[in-house]
């Protein structure tokens, strides 16, 4: 069940996301990725944001993910993680009701769900499940 009023609505890795606002510490934008040689599968590197460095997500390293366009932006997580954006689409209000089980979507271990808008069922991230995935490739390496 949802309990998120609203929602970034967002192109990342390809394909239309929504993240919760509730989840987001501030969307600034892009800026070079400065790569980390030897550093943890899933972060392409680090940029520098608030004078500290930030972690950046690699969408490669994501199951079932497309092949990203250029940032426009980057969405940093309050979990401090950034993630690059293709662009912006708009702040939606999440709609009453649940969501929709994930479960046919490739994404499904990085989903809160699947939020119904308009005609379409598009795919929730959720931080907390995306840490738990790139923690779990870092123990695999």
């Amino acid at each position: 069940m949802s309990e998120v009023s609203l929602l970034l609505h967002a192109r990342a890795a390809g394909r239309e996301i929504l993240l919760p606002m509730t989840d987001l510490r501030e969307v600034v934008a892009a800026s070079p990725v400065a790569p980390l040689p030897g550093g943890p599968p899933g972060i392409q590197g680090v940029v520098l944001h608030q004078g500290e460095f930030l972690p950046v997500l690699d969408w490669a390293a994501v199951p079932g993910a497309g092949q990203p366009g250029p940032p426009k932006v980057l969405a940093v997580l309050r979990p401090r993680l950034g993630l690059p954006l293709e662009g912006l689409v708009g702040t939606p209000e999440s709609p009453e009701g649940p969501w929709q089980d994930p479960d046919r979507d490739p994404w499904a271990p990085i989903l809160a769900g699947l939020c119904r808008l308009g005609d379409r069922d598009l795919p929730v991230l959720d931080p907390d499940r995306l840490l738990a995935l790139l923690h779990r490739l870092r123990s695999v390496r």
